[in-house]
């Protein structure tokens, strides 16, 4: 079991810029999303094991991506967020600082501390110490390296996570980011670190391309080691065979950097390179973040807990649909919402969403239905499709009159030729 703090902030960060609707979407993702878990993640002090860690944060990445949001400006949101003091769970980052309070008073450089107790804070860390630390012209030069026993056990590319987690411990403790972060070496290999955004092909030279351009190619680990004059104890670790990027490869939809020129990936330990301006001194190290704890007595995290409670309660709540064959329409919650058509339409839908749980839809899926649309070459798809939203929205037609059902699930037409189905609670669909 491990400390939910970083899933706390990541958690927090959701609530605050994404509507619950939305966040619905990626909860929907995997049943294993239940209101414990929601709640493990968001109350103080509270512990989740190795599996809902991982499950969470790709499900995060993988739920930015479908959105075409970059998950690295995610994270970068969140350091913002915690820089401003805005919405930091402060009694829970105090507290995870408590043995080493006296330290952080008479350290003459707090930032170095920082990093001194990265293996302390962070046990599931193994192997983690620095390799070298030089100072020049009054900048820290430091190689830090650490492994997890099994690569990818809090989440399938960590490096992105563990940069922003590690630039929070300055910010904390009222000083600045550190200038310079780079991983030199990562356990996450090649393929994993793309994302499933793009592929990568081995050639007969050891050269790895994506898009057909090389952007890699195969060396060791011992190769990474000699190149920032870095000593290492396991000999036959320095053998083992690493894929150092020659550039980087940057998503093209979101732009999120996926490779980074210079890291060796697939390698038996992490190296990361910090290189900061030596000797800062906070005078009152923990002064912002007391203030923090003294603030939130008030009413500052109120919109934080309104939103959980906004989440939990739609979680929670469910829609039964039935559709009636025998008068072609359907009910929601036994109340009638439409018939002929429009029912046909939403049918449809509402079959491959229960079977398959797909909610992006293109029009010529219906249109190629002689039950909706009987004439190919006038099918007419988009006005019938109108009228289902009216009917979801509130229908002002007196034949079928409808107090609308969006608070349970919507269509939203987000696209040219396609739309999507937001359920916004659990939808128990049946045909009678």
């Amino acid at each position: 079991m491990l400390s939910n703090l970083f899933l706390q902030l990541t958690h927090i960060e959701l609530l605050i810029s994404y509507p619950v609707k939305d966040i619905l979407t990626l909860i929907k993702r995997d049943p294993r999303f239940t209101v414990k878990v929601l709640n493990d993640i968001y109350f103080e002090d509270s512990f989740v094991d190795e599996g809902i860690h991982r499950l969470i944060m790709n499900n995060v990445v993988n739920w930015l991506y479908e959105r075409g949001e970059n998950p690295d400006a995610f994270v970068q949101s969140i350091i913002k967020r915690c820089a401003a003091f805005e919405a930091v769970p402060a009694r829970s980052v105090l507290r995870s600082y408590l043995p080493y309070v006296s330290q952080f008073y008479a350290t003459e450089d707090v930032r170095q501390l920082c990093l001194d107790i990265i293996p302390k804070r962070y046990p599931l860390l193994t192997n983690s110490k620095f390799l070298r630390r030089d100072l020049v012209d009054g900048f820290r030069k430091e190689y830090f390296t650490y492994r997890f026993d099994s690569p990818g056990m809090l989440i399938t590319n960590p490096m992105r996570w563990f940069n922003g987690l590690v630039q929070l411990g300055p910010i904390f403790l009222n000083t600045p980011q550190y200038e310079l972060i780079e991983y030199k070496a990562s356990q996450t290999s090649f393929v994993e670190a793309l994302e499933n955004r793009a592929t990568a092909e081995v050639r007969d030279d050891g050269c790895v391309y994506v898009n057909g351009r090389q952007v890699g190619k195969y060396m060791t680990f011992g190769d990474c080691l000699a190149e920032y004059g870095l000593e290492w104890e396991f000999e036959a670790e320095k053998k083992m065979a690493c894929i150092r990027a020659t550039e980087d490869v940057i998503d093209e939809k979101v732009g999120a950097v996926l490779i980074h020129k210079g890291c060796y990936y697939g390698a038996p330990a992490s190296v990361v390179y910090f290189d900061y301006k030596a000797n800062v001194v906070a005078p009152e190290p923990f002064n912002k973040l007391m203030s923090a704890v003294v603030k939130q007595e008030f009413d500052s995290w109120e919109p934080i807990q309104k939103a959980q409670e906004q989440l939990l309660e739609a979680m929670n709540d469910s829609v039964t649909i039935i559709y009636y064959k025998s008068d072609d329409s359907i009910s929601v919650n036994n109340k009638h919402l439409m018939r002929n058509v429009p029912a046909r339409i939403l049918r449809n839908l509402l079959r491959e969403y229960s079977a398959t749980g797909r909610e992006e839809f293109e029009n010529r899926e219906f249109k190629r239905d002689p039950s909706i649309c009987m004439d190919p070459l006038r099918p007419n798809f988009e006005s019938r499709l109108n009228r289902v939203i009216a009917h979801i929205n509130g229908s002002d037609d007196p034949e079928h009159p409808s107090e609308g059902v969006k608070k349970f699930f919507e269509i939203e037409r987000h696209r040219r030729g396609g739309f999507r189905f937001v359920p916004k609670c659990k939808i128990i669909f049946r045909e009678e």
